[in-house]
């Protein structure tokens, strides 16, 4: 009955006497309130007549209200809605029980409203959650999702990033506990690993390497991890963590993709890392780090070994490359030459020039009799002057303050982290 009612209003041009004749009175209300408020639901004399009528009705006034809000989507109007389909859904759950279509159809349209609404409200993660939650199909989750991957390409303040990554880290981890899609875990990693960069990139300093202890004497000794090294990637990978052995120079757990919200770093994608889950076969780490101190502490967990304390120390980062002195007006094409530069204890040569297959973008490559570290992404903050190089893999990073000298000669000056093997050394221009 519901398809052949759907496929008729679709071939009707859709005004008021396209409708069920019960809906006049309340047709008429509406009309009525968008005269006077410029909004479709303005008294509550529309849901009284609403109750008065029929199933068939009820229904057909949700398909009214579609077609008022895809012609008329104004905030004033999505607002409108979103806070009065609410005093709606609970008598359609009353007088038609939600196994009828009529009460699915409102919460449905009530979903679609919540996803436009998100659009025109300030970042809110007790309400996305909520929403969320509220979503009465996958789709209307999915959605939800996409509107907000949205909205967090536009946050531009450090406090919205992390409200936003509390609510995706909530979301994945909800869809997961309820059977959703892959899909919709994947939506939510994305949202956390898309504004890791944001939060991280407000303060800067945390990438290197830290001498960590473990609580439990015996994973100590068998695992034998004693470093921990946090480093970006530049790309897709976002965040790089691994778990170390410093003496056979061997990472022994690896992730990528790692997200932060506030001072808490946590795996991210294809693991569980909530405190309840402790036997899952993924690996999974939660940790908080101290920059003003310079400590973490946090745990690890493995199959094997369940959820195991650690904590530590920092031993060296990139903190300080970012209080350098740098220049100001450069650009990636002026600084693209060759460079003398001491990486440790090993004279080497930093070239950096466009690549020979696309002259849009840079390349570069740390170079001596011994061996060749190439770097294929390659960005320049112009506002910080600050260089960063990664190779491919993740494995080696190069963070240079872009500064000149007396002669306006350009020197670069910062550190590597050699991530899997837990190093990180100071360079420095000849």
């Amino acid at each position: 009955m519901k398809k052949l009612m759907v496929s008729f209003f679709m071939a009707l041009s859709l005004n008021a006497s396209a409708w069920h004749v019960k809906l006049d009175k309340a047709i008429s209300l509406v009309d009525s309130c968008y005269e006077q408020t410029g909004t479709p639901l303005c008294t509550d004399e529309i849901g009284k007549e609403l109750a008065t009528t029929n199933i068939d009705a009820r229904g057909e006034f949700v398909y009214f209200l579609k077609d008022k809000l895809n012609k008329n989507e104004t905030k004033e109007v999505i607002v409108n809605l979103y806070n009065e389909l609410q005093k709606l859904v609970p008598m359609y759950e009353e007088l038609d029980s939600c196994n009828e279509w009529s009460c699915r159809d409102i919460k449905i349209f009530l979903g679609d409203v919540s996803t436009r609404y998100v659009k025109v409200t300030e970042v809110n993660k007790d309400l996305y959650v909520k929403l969320y939650k509220t979503q009465a199909v996958q789709s209307g989750r999915y959605a939800l999702l996409m509107t907000l991957t949205e909205k967090a390409n536009a946050i531009t303040s450090e406090e919205d990033a992390a409200a936003m990554v509390s609510f995706a880290e909530f979301a994945k981890e909800y869809s997961r506990s309820i059977g959703d899609e892959y899909y919709l875990y994947q939506a939510g990693v994305a949202i956390i690993k898309n504004l890791t960069g944001k939060v991280l990139y407000a303060k800067p300093g945390h990438e290197g390497i830290y001498k960590i202890a473990f609580a439990d004497p015996e994973f100590s000794r068998l695992v034998r991890v004693d470093t921990l090294s946090i480093m970006e990637s530049n790309d897709r990978d976002a965040l790089v963590v691994n778990f170390i052995n410093a003496q056979s120079r061997a990472t022994k757990v690896a992730f990528k993709q790692a997200g932060v919200l506030g001072n808490i770093f946590f795996s991210n994608e294809d693991v569980y890392h909530n405190d309840e889950n402790v036997n899952s076969a993924s690996p999974y780490f939660k940790f908080t780090l101290d920059q003003a101190t310079g400590s973490v502490k946090g745990y690890l967990s493995t199959a094997r070994y369940g959820k195991v304390e650690f904590s530590g120390s920092l031993v060296k980062s990139d903190k300080a490359v970012y209080s350098l002195n740098t220049a100001k007006g450069l650009t990636l094409e002026k600084i693209a030459a060759s460079y003398q530069v001491n990486v440790g204890e090993y004279a080497m040569t930093l070239k950096l020039d466009k690549r020979a297959d696309d002259r849009t973008l840079y390349q570069a490559a740390l170079i001596n009799s011994n061996a060749i570290i190439s770097f294929n992404k390659v960005k320049y903050d112009e506002t910080r002057g600050i260089l960063t190089l990664v190779d491919s893999r993740n494995e080696k990073k190069l963070t240079l303050a872009v500064n000149t000298d007396s002669e306006g000669k350009i020197t670069l000056n910062g550190v590597m982290i050699n991530s899997p093997v837990g190093t990180i050394f100071d360079v420095t221009s000849k």
